[in-house]
């Protein structure tokens, strides 16, 4: 089956001095959106806030919405919903732009992950994500034995796109990032069948990734983007201590519906990280 997945992200503001989401306004989404699923017009949705942002991640048949800015209408719809909200809060309504429509056959257990941070710029975010999939001895048994398995990584300066090969190119996407002054972010990678693996919202700390084979494995992909970024849970997902913090989750999907999410940061491994982030802290 081919489905298309949005990423939306942005923020509201209003709840215990901007650092949580009120569930006054999650609730509302949550009735509206629920309201398009039984109308099928959508197939799917989910809810995630992180300090005071939210993210939508919505499932919809490949047909049903065609341009890159048709979903727009049903965020401003669910927006608009708010006002009969009895809490007061703030939405700024111009990060609605901000979001990655992602088309793809829908394969036998698939599985995407959601990821996200805040108070970390956006630099730290793409170059942790280069560095894990850059150098050749972050991943050796793919760099030695798997080459026709690498990569292409798409990266957009200033809304120029510019296509590299995984490791082929270390030295001309580095060449390439000192010209722009660091000013680029991922777009997106993809396999060597141009098969959609990652996908990154525009001048946001926030990706959706395919994880499930033949793609790397999720345990590689959670340590590399956690360098210097506190593993936060959902339970523990607000920021009233200003220090970069980040949230995955993980979603598998069948027939265009969302089964999850599961805390991938919720276990005993990730405790050990929290606890040495909070001792430099």
């Amino acid at each position: 089956m081919k489905i298309r997945l949005d990423l939306i992200k942005f923020e509201v503001s209003g709840y215990v001095d901007n650092a949580s989401v009120h569930p006054a306004v999650i609730e509302r989404f949550e009735c509206f959106l629920s309201e398009l699923v039984r109308n099928n017009e959508i197939l799917d949705y989910n809810i995630l806030a992180i300090s005071n942002s939210i993210l939508l991640l919505i499932s919809s048949n490949s047909e049903s919405f065609k341009g890159a800015d048709d979903i727009d209408r049903i965020i401003r719809n669910a927006i608009d919903n708010l006002k009969k909200c009895e809490y007061n809060f703030a939405c700024d309504v111009s990060n609605l732009k901000h979001f990655k429509n992602i088309y793809f056959a829908e394969r036998k257990h698939e599985s995407i992950m959601i990821f996200a941070s805040v108070s970390q710029s956006v630099l730290h975010y793409n170059f942790n994500i280069l560095k894990m999939f850059m150098e050749p001895f972050s991943n050796f048994d793919l760099f030695k034995t798997e080459l026709s398995r690498l990569y292409s990584i798409n990266l957009n300066f200033k809304g120029h796109h510019k296509s590299y090969i995984q490791f082929k190119d270390v030295f001309k996407i580095i060449k390439d990032i000192r010209k722009s002054k660091s000013d680029f972010y991922i777009e997106s990678i993809k396999d060597c069948r141009d098969e959609f693996m990652m996908a990154s919202i525009e001048g946001c700390t926030a990706s959706l990734w395919r994880v499930s084979e033949p793609f790397y494995h999720l345990n590689y992909i959670l340590k590399g983007l956690t360098y210097k970024v506190l593993p936060s849970t959902l339970y523990d997902s607000s920021n009233f201590l200003d220090f970069p913090k980040s949230l995955a989750v993980g979603f598998s999907i069948q027939n265009g519906k969302l089964f999850g999410p599961i805390d991938l940061f919720d276990n005993s491994f990730f405790d050990v990280e929290r606890n040495k982030f909070y001792e430099k802290f």
